[in-house]
């Protein structure tokens, strides 16, 4: 069963944050805690990618988080063949194939976990992890759940995509800024050089240059400390 009202509601959040601040790690917090709404589960847990590996990222409630780490340390379970393949991996009841992934299903039964789902995070040409659903009870997961569960890790796909660009962009804007403000002190110090010893600017960069690789100072700093009379070089 899918509350098709709070399914809504989540997909609306993250087209409404798509293009805003709003801190992924509260984003993936929210997220599990509404898909464990959505679909009226015992919980939900995210693991990500990184170097290759799925790693385990926001859980809700907490103790399912070891159901994801379990899958993180072996790197093997449901979350990594969804990853893997790109399907949603469905079991309707872990007791019927106990030797497909034994540690989890160890720890799985330990917390009363009797079934799963789990969906690739994938979206266009961003492969980031996968989205799990873990239940109490056996659950056949309908055609229905799993449309609407691949539906919501797609939009946290592209949430958690956007978010990455707009942070390498961010980094990309402050490197470029660092670049131009450090041209405009490198300038000033040419300048300062100019005058203080009656030489060519270009002269001056010369001079400059040779004193950052001689004691193996950044260029920048060098001009800065000239520019504030602190050098002279």
């Amino acid at each position: 069963m899918v509350d098709r009202r709070l399914l809504v509601d989540e997909l609306n959040r993250f087209a409404l944050t798509l293009t805003t601040d709003y801190p992924v790690s509260d984003a993936l917090h929210d997220l599990v805690d509404n898909t464990t709404a959505i679909f009226d589960v015992r919980g939900a847990a995210v693991s990500l990618v990184r170097d290759e590996r799925l790693e385990f990222a926001t859980a809700s409630p907490e103790d399912i988080a070891a159901l994801e780490r379990v899958q993180e340390h072996h790197q093997a379970g449901p979350c990594v063949e969804a990853f893997r393949t790109g399907s949603p991996v469905l079991v309707t009841d872990l007791a019927t194939e106990p030797e497909r992934w034994p540690e989890l299903t160890t720890v799985a039964a330990a917390r009363g976990i009797v079934s799963l789902a789990s969906i690739p995070m994938h979206l266009h040409g961003d492969h980031l992890g996968a989205l799990d659903l873990y239940d109490t009870r056996p659950h056949p997961w309908s055609e229905e759940e799993v449309e609407c569960a691949v539906l919501l890790a797609a939009h946290a796909t592209g949430y958690l995509a956007n978010a990455s660009r707009l942070d390498r962009a961010r980094q990309t804007a402050a490197q470029l800024q660092e670049a131009l403000d450090s041209r405009v002190v490198i300038e000033q110090a040419k300048g300062v050089l100019a005058g203080q010893h009656g030489i060519g600017v270009d002269r001056a960069f010369d001079v400059l240059r040779a004193y950052s690789r001689s004691h193996r100072m950044p260029l920048r700093e060098v001009a800065r400390m000239v520019v504030d009379g602190e050098l002279r070089p």
